[in-house]
């Protein structure tokens, strides 16, 4: 999409700005509309970092960074356009991009910084591969929105030199610039926008991955803890092979493996379908991985544009504002789904004089469209999770889950055809909240283990659109993990085939599976050994083993929320692991009862100590004053018993635990007196001795 130079429309430097707390005012005021006032939920301060939004700088009639912020948005990303940083060679001019920097710092927006633009005195001109001047955008989109490729997307002049060669004008622009702003707290960098797209870059797949190498190895060299970026393609928009080519490049480089590939992000953007950030996220990762291995997925560019105001009109690709906000939710969950980590849409407000097009979640004065409060639903409710599952379609209904959050399951639902239906929802708990668009929330009661909600059909108002009807959000609040034991006697069937039998209490949702490891020694390495598949409602496993030991376990559950026990920090059970105890052991007559050996309370001579396994079998015993045992065991839990004829017996528990070398134990039980209390304390103090 098209980007703009923030040195040619200067910001002034900004104030302290608004307080959250003033902002929901402040937004609620400039929402208005014909059709009623927009009200935006409160301000979301516990967005997880994973939605950021494009160009939230600009300064207007409302504090944009701070609406940004607001919405949930914690990154903001934009141009650093070498044309405008150095428009002559040697010349850097950082003013408007420090005050543009510093004002979305102070709102809580980190930047991702964009790196393009060739200026007119770097440009060699076209290549003999170059894509052509006019975009051609696909089928059916306006030729008035493809952009007309500019002096700006020549390819640079001496990129072929090493990267810190004074003549690589590439990559002694992009190291001053990332050296600068390192010490505004930038540290995330995109190289280039859209290389796929001839607007913005006339160059070969093949120029492309040199830029991208000089960039990486200068922004590196200026920041090692730097992240960078490929520049976002559009995948299946322009040119669909570009980013598979540029890889194939980069993986035929020599030094590529020792460097990352040469970037740390797989940045690419996707517009209006809202099947592609499933559907193409997934084929990007398997691509990037099969060329240069596995790299973290970012859509960089999100959006739809606006037909159905004043000053749009209907076009293939466009979306009413009502289907804007559906797109939100729909899209972000899908992009989830698929394993992206951050998600960028494409902008805040429309900047219309530039973009001759409404993309925002808010308008150029400010006033909120229905996808900003989409975007706050979103961020307030899809975050924390530890797994996302879908999309799974059934009868027309989508979902697609977030596990373990902090609101505990949270199922995305929506319709994907356009007449109304109801979906019905397994209850793992007797009350759920359903969250609309709005934000809007009501309580939901299972009938008959189930919840039933109504999805309104999808309104395709273009009939391209692949937009599905109004999401709801299904809360099923649990947020407490399970408690696992492992039992410690399994169950030989053959030396190396065992029965395994666990039990785990869970109070809200319910226990939903186990997952067990096994490992060769006590500190790994761990391997699965069972999961979903194997111990789904199930407490017991019977598996081989690789050999016959030792082998130890662990194990942790999970609820129907998704919440996970957190795995044990020793093993759990040991299996033919054998250890050597050194036990010492006396016992001493508890007149007080205190369980402590006080000085007029003496030692018990004839005292019969043992070894009990924790079946309660007993190992060993002795008769005496004291017990000094050295014996080999096999890990696990065993009980110390100790009894004398005038008192009462004691059980005390032990745990031979796996590790190297003996274990030393020192034990003294205190015995209770069966006499009476008052009676004891004389007649042991005469005779000096248990009686």
């Amino acid at each position: 999409m098209d980007h703009h130079p923030i040195a040619r429309y200067p910001c002034r430097r900004a104030g302290a700005g608004l307080l959250l707390a003033g902002l929901l005012l402040a937004l609620t005021a400039a929402a208005g509309r014909a059709d009623g006032p927009l009200i935006p939920l409160p301000p979301v301060t516990e967005a997880d970092g994973r939605l950021g939004t494009c160009f939230s700088f600009y300064e207007g009639p409302v504090d944009r960074p701070a609406q940004a912020y607001a919405a949930g948005s914690r990154w903001d990303r934009f141009d650093f356009r070498w044309d405008a940083i150095e428009a002559t060679r040697g010349t850097f001019t950082f003013g408007p991009h420090e005050q543009v920097v510093a004002r979305d710092a102070a709102r809580g927006l980190a930047v991702v910084g964009i790196l393009w633009a060739t200026p007119g005195w770097a440009g060699c001109g076209l290549t003999a591969q170059a894509t052509p001047a006019v975009s051609p955008g696909p089928a059916g989109f306006p030729r008035a929105f493809r952009r007309l490729a500019g002096p700006e997307a020549r390819v640079p002049c001496n990129l072929n030199l090493a990267w810190d060669h004074p003549d690589n004008y590439w990559g002694a622009y992009v190291y001053q610039v990332v050296a600068h702003f390192k010490t505004f707290g930038v540290q995330t960098w995109e190289i280039w926008n859209e290389p796929d797209n001839g607007g913005f870059w006339a160059g070969s797949p093949a120029d492309y991955a040199r830029l991208l190498k000089v960039g990486y190895l200068a922004i590196k060299a200026a920041d090692p803890t730097a992240t960078v970026l490929m520049g976002g393609h559009h995948i299946y928009w322009y040119s669909p092979n570009f980013y598979e080519q540029v890889l194939a490049a980069l993986q035929s480089d020599p030094e590529a493996a020792a460097h990352h590939g040469f970037f740390d992000v797989m940045s690419f953007h996707l517009y209006s379908n809202v099947q592609t950030p499933y559907d193409i996220s997934r084929q990007v990762s398997a691509v990037v991985t099969a060329r240069v291995g596995a790299h973290p997925l970012w859509l960089t560019e999100v959006g739809v544009p606006v037909w159905d105001e004043a000053i749009g009109y209907p076009h293939p690709y466009a979306a009413t504002a009502e289907e804007a906000a559906a797109y939100v939710i729909q899209a972000y969950a899908s992009a989830r789904a698929a394993g992206v980590e951050k998600f960028f849409f494409f902008r805040l407000h429309d900047d219309y004089e530039h973009m001759h097009e409404q993309f925002g979640l808010t308008r150029d004065d400010g006033s909120l469209r229905p996808a900003y409060i989409a975007y706050q639903v979103a961020a307030r409710y899809l975050r924390g999770e530890n797994q996302v599952t879908g999309p799974l379609d059934s009868g027309g209904g989508r979902r697609i889950t977030f596990w373990g959050t902090p609101y505990g399951r949270v199922d995305v639902l929506w319709n994907t055809t356009t007449a109304p239906l109801t979906y019905t929802r397994d209850a793992v708990l007797p009350t759920a909240t359903l969250v609309n668009l709005r934000g809007q929330t009501q309580t939901l009661t299972a009938i008959n283990g189930v919840y039933q909600i109504a999805l309104p059909g999808a309104t395709r108002s273009v009939s391209t659109t692949t937009i599905g009807g109004a999401p709801f959000l299904l809360l099923q609040v649990d947020t407490e993990p399970p408690t696992s034991t492992l039992h410690p006697e399994p169950l030989f069937l053959t030396p190396t085939t065992l029965t395994l039998t666990w039990s785990v209490t869970d109070t809200l949702s319910g226990y939903w599976y186990e997952e067990l490891q096994r490992a060769p020694a006590p500190t790994g390495p761990w391997t699965a050994l069972a999961g979903f598949g194997q111990t789904n409602g199930k407490t017991t496993l019977t598996t081989t083993l690789p050999h016959s030991g030792p082998w130890y376990f662990r194990a942790r559950a999970r609820d129907n929320a998704g919440n996970w026990e957190a795995w044990p920090e020793i093993p759990e059970l040991a299996v033919g692991a054998n250890r050597t105890l050194y036990l010492s052991a006396t016992a001493f007559s508890d007149i007080t009862l205190n369980g402590l050996w006080d000085a007029d309370e003496p030692a018990l001579v004839t005292v019969t100590f043992g070894l009990e396994d924790a079946a309660g079998q007993v190992v060993t015993q002795t008769l005496g004053a004291g017990w000094q045992l050295t014996q080999t065991l096999a890990v696990g839990q065993y009980y110390l018993t100790a009894g004398h004829a005038d008192h009462l017996p004691a059980r005390v528990p032990l745990e031979v635990l796996s590790g190297e070398g003996p274990q030393a134990i020192t034990v003294t039980v205190g015995l209770h007196p069966i006499q009476a209390r008052l009676y004891l304390p004389l007649a042991l103090r005469a005779a000096g001795s248990a009686p």
